[in-house]
Parts: C-alpha cells; sequence; structure tokens
C-alpha cells in the first residue's frame, strides 16, 4: 500500500510538471482569440535540451503568433477585394502584410509588446513546446504609443524649426525639418502594423503635421536670410532690418554670416551740414555699402545716394539724425534693388 501511494504521488507531481497551456482546449479557453493573439510550436528532440533550444522555441512560437496575424490580414483584404474590386485595397493589404512580415522577421519584445512567452520539455515524450501570446489591446496600444511619440517628436522638432527660422538660421531649421519628414516616415509602419492588429484606420494627426511641415519649408525657402555688419552709426544699425522690412523685405537678420543669403556691410558717415535762409539748417550723411550673395561670393558695391535732413533753429543735432533717417531708408531701397537682380 505504501508502494502504490507513493507511486500515485509521483504521477501527480509530474502531471503538475506538465503545464496546462499544452493542450488546445485550455489555451483556447483561457486565451481566447476574441481577446488575444497566441502562437504554439513544438518539436521532438533528443536528449535534455539547452537553453537556446528552449528560446528557439519560445521564438517559433512568437513566429506562430506573428504569422497568425498575417493570415488575418490576408483573410481580411480578400474579404474587401471581393467585395469593392478595388485594387488600392489590395495595395494598402500587400503593405501592410510586407510590414508584419519584416516584424517577424526582427520579432523581438520591441515589435511585439508585453508578450507571453512560456517553453515545456516533456521527457517522456521527448517533445519541447512553445508558447507566446499577446493580449490583442495591449498590443494595439504598444502601436498607438508608438505613432504618437514619433508625432510629438515630430511637433517638438518643428516648434525648435521655427525658433531658429525666426533668429535666421535658415540652414539649420531647413535641416531639422528635413529631419522631421524623415522621423514621420516612420509613422505608416507602426501605423500598419496597428490596422493589423485592430482592422481601424488612426485618425491622422500626421498630416496636420506635415502641412505645417510643407508650409514652414515654403516659408523657409522663399525668405531671405541676410546678415548685416553696420559700422559708423548707431541709427542706421539699429534700423536697418526693420527699413528693409517695411518696404517689402521678406527677411530676416542672422547673427552669423554663414547661415545667411546675403552677407551686406555698411560703412555710414556724417558729412556737413550747411544753414539755409532765415534759421534752418541741412545736415547729410554718406555710406559705403556692399552686397555679397552667398551663392556667388562676389561683394557687389552699390551706390547711395546722400542721405539729407533739416532742421529749424540751426539744430545740427536734429538735423543730422534726419539725415542718417534719409540715408537708411535710401541704403534699404538700394539693397532690395539689388537683391532682386
Amino acid at each position: 500500500m505504501p508502494l502504490l501511494i507513493l507511486f500515485l504521488a509521483a504521477s501527480l507531481f509530474a502531471q503538475e510538471l506538465t503545464p496546462m497551456w499544452v493542450q488546445d482546449g485550455w489555451r483556447s479557453s483561457h486565451y481566447p482569440s476574441t481577446e488575444w493573439y497566441t502562437g504554439f510550436a513544438r518539436d521532438k528532440t533528443k536528449g535534455s535540451p539547452n537553453q537556446a533550444k528552449f528560446k528557439a522555441m519560445e521564438k517559433d512560437a512568437q513566429n506562430s503568433l506573428s504569422e497568425s496575424i498575417v493570415v488575418q490580414i490576408q483573410s481580411t483584404a480578400s474579404s474587401e477585394n471581393a467585395s469593392t474590386q478595388k485594387q488600392s485595397s489590395k495595395n494598402r493589404s500587400e503593405t501592410i502584410t510586407r510590414n508584419y512580415k519584416q516584424a517577424i522577421t526582427t520579432a523581438s519584445n520591441a515589435v511585439i509588446a508585453k508578450m507571453e512567452t512560456y517553453s515545456h520539455f516533456d521527457k517522456e515524450s521527448g517533445y519541447i513546446y512553445g508558447f507566446a501570446a499577446v493580449r490583442k489591446k495591449e498590443l494595439a496600444e504598444f502601436y498607438r504609443t508608438k505613432i504618437d511619440n514619433l508625432l510629438s517628436f515630430a511637433e517638438n522638432e518643428l516648434s525648435l524649426a521655427n525658433q531658429l527660422a525666426e533668429i535666421g538660421k535658415k540652414k539649420s531649421a531647413l535641416n531639422k525639418i528635413n529631419a522631421i519628414g524623415d522621423s514621420l516616415s516612420r509613422i505608416d509602419y507602426w501605423r500598419n502594423l496597428l490596422q493589423a492588429v485592430t482592422g481601424i484606420t488612426t485618425s491622422d494627426r500626421s498630416i496636420e503635421i506635415m502641412q505645417k511641415i510643407n508650409t514652414a519649408k515654403i516659408a523657409l525657402e522663399n525668405s531671405i536670410i541676410i546678415y548685416l555688419k553696420v559700422s559708423g552709426n548707431d541709427y542706421v544699425s539699429e534700423e536697418l532690418s526693420a527699413v528693409l522690412q517695411e518696404k517689402g523685405c521678406n527677411c530676416t537678420v542672422s547673427e552669423t554670416a554663414g547661415e545667411a543669403d546675403y552677407s551686406i556691410t555698411v560703412n555710414a558717415k556724417f558729412n556737413r551740414c550747411n544753414k539755409a535762409e532765415l534759421d534752418e539748417i541741412y545736415c547729410y550723411a554718406s555710406a559705403n555699402v556692399s552686397v555679397e550673395n552667398a551663392k556667388t561670393k562676389k561683394p557687389v558695391s552699390i551706390k547711395i545716394p546722400e542721405g539729407k535732413g533739416g532742421w529749424t533753429g540751426d539744430n545740427k543735432s536734429r538735423a543730422t539724425d534726419k539725415a542718417f533717417e534719409d540715408l537708411t531708408a535710401n541704403i534699404a531701397e538700394k539693397i532690395l534693388k539689388e537683391m532682386e537682380k
């Protein structure tokens, strides 16, 4: 009797060592297809398998899980084609299938998120088993998070690009915008995987962001970045960029010559003052100006009409200020004509 009890206890212990998930019915009831994607694999092996063999079986189960998603994609696509007869639907399903098969090739927990994987070796039968399962809603949420992260990155980078554009760093801003486009191109990959596991097309924030990017890019490409090096008079130095914009220049001043489409050098100087009739006085100012196009790298000297300003009461200071105001307007007009060539 004691031997029989010991034998029964040993049998029960052996049964407990075999996990329930190796049974089809148990997997179906505990991992229903309405909530889970599952994959199952088994293989006959000689002797006790090593750790690498267990990992290989888990990978086989994972691939089986991914293949089941591909089968679902193809089945859905076939139904759509039969009802709509649209080639575009077929092409889209082929794209989604190709992307998911790529996910299989590079299958890892980074692609199949929150996946449960198990392996078991049955000494009595000589079979090694692998099982993988992932909850559909968690997999879909993982893909949505990937998409949202890329979109948030794009929005932040676009904000930085706009800030760079505002301070005249056109090249840096364009480089950042181009990088955003490369980042957004990856969204299609994750969006296709999301559609594969949910059958739902996501609301497309990326379209709105791409429109903003294209608008910013066009504005940048059409903008003119200028670098100003002004000496000789504070008014000309402080006001020239504003006067250029007032006269229609779609330009931004850069702090560095390397970012500029045009480098402009201005050396302003006071010339003289002449008394007129009564108590009026007129003063005059002139400037040497050169404009260098970043493409040609050849500075071009431009002739600037002398600035003239008058004031009453023999107020030389006020007349001089007016002369430099007039000179600044003359400089802006001639610079714009040179850039229009």
